[in-house]
């Protein structure tokens, strides 16, 4: 998620390219060094009960309201601290909307968060989770499988993303394999990750032709699997993030900065697969969830790389900023948006 580890190695520096435009940030290669156990895990463990029961026997139409009631009494007993996203929510959105509740709004983000997590427990459990998905843009998909490279999906953070758009791959008949993390899930302890996290693995495989795993030690042999799988013509899917990477490309968003690993335009340069932004959102009138494929992002495969990653990830940045507007409680990043001052 959120990058190739094997195509952004470098020491830990910020340059610039030969036009004097700052490009790429590079930072030491992560080890594999995790947790046994971490207080998150434990509150997890605790809250795990019950939102099982809420997936099982509350209809999915009262989830949202459900979830809402259940970050407030988070924050309520100090489990969740809702002042961070509301701080930079404020700054960053609130004079464009009247009225516009800091407080609130951050606990109807998190909200969204819980509520995915109903979504994995419930498609798990007997009867599946079936909700409305609708797949938009489909054209971009076959456009890029029709020119015979291979599609990179690079998929926006947003609370619903992670199973909706596998699951709207897959009922549209597409294979798509994910790369991923260990961390993927709910935990990123070892504990965590062999327990819980692998509700969310099993939920997402159900969807999914396959799933590549970043060895943080041997990160060369993901990269490897998945240019061979866009050799033969298929799609990769990669969450866009700072988690996992090398170099970072910082861009503009909101009136602030944002970094996003550079693996999935990477990706596409190495092999001349077509960058796919996707952004899954909640239609607030109806309720569907409608899975967006935008037009590919072009990736220039001459000239300077970090520039053409660089132009790539703005590029993705200002759609993702259209998309953050229209439905900012969605969104996933608020506390890694950085604002001046």
């Amino acid at each position: 998620m959120g990058g190739i580890a094997a195509i952004m190695r470098g020491p830990r520096a910020s340059y610039f390219n030969a036009a004097g435009t700052m490009t790429l940030r590079r930072r030491e290669r992560s080890t594999t060094t995790r947790p046994w156990l971490t207080r998150e895990d434990v509150a997890f463990a605790a809250e795990l009960p019950f939102l099982w029961l809420f997936a099982l026997a509350v209809p999915e139409r009262h989830w949202p309201s459900v979830c809402r009631r259940l970050e407030s009494a988070k924050a309520g007993l100090g489990l969740f601290e809702p002042a961070p996203v509301a701080r930079i929510a404020e700054r960053a959105i609130g004079s464009s909307q009247p009225g516009f509740d800091a407080r609130a709004f951050a606990l109807d983000s998190a909200a969204g968060r819980s509520e995915h997590h109903l979504q994995i427990l419930r498609a798990i459990s007997p009867g599946g989770w079936n909700a409305g998905i609708e797949l938009v843009g489909r054209e971009h998909v076959d456009a890029a499988l029709a020119a015979g490279h291979g599609a990179v999906l690079w998929v926006a953070h947003f609370c619903f993303n992670a199973l909706a758009t596998k699951k709207a791959m897959a009922a549209a008949g597409y294979r798509v394999s994910h790369l991923s993390r260990p961390e993927h899930g709910f935990s990123k302890s070892r504990v965590g990750i062999a327990t819980v996290n692998r509700l969310r693995v099993r939920a997402e495989l159900a969807h999914l032709d396959g799933r590549i795993v970043i060895d943080r030690d041997k990160p060369m042999a993901a990269t490897l699997a998945a240019q061979r799988l866009l050799k033969r013509n298929g799609i990769v899917s990669i969450t866009a993030g700072a988690w996992e990477g090398q170099r970072l490309a910082k861009v503009d968003l909101l009136g602030g900065k944002l970094e996003l690993a550079v693996g999935a335009p990477g990706l596409a340069r190495l092999s001349g697969a077509a960058l796919l932004p996707v952004f899954a959102l909640r239609d607030p009138g109806d309720a569907t969830l409608r899975v967006i494929v935008e037009p590919p992002i072009p990736v220039a495969n001459v000239g300077d790389a970090d520039a053409a990653l660089q132009e790539a990830a703005q590029r993705f940045g200002e759609l993702m900023e259209r998309h953050v507007r229209g439905h900012p409680a969605q969104w996933r990043d608020w506390k890694n948006l950085k604002l001046p001052g």
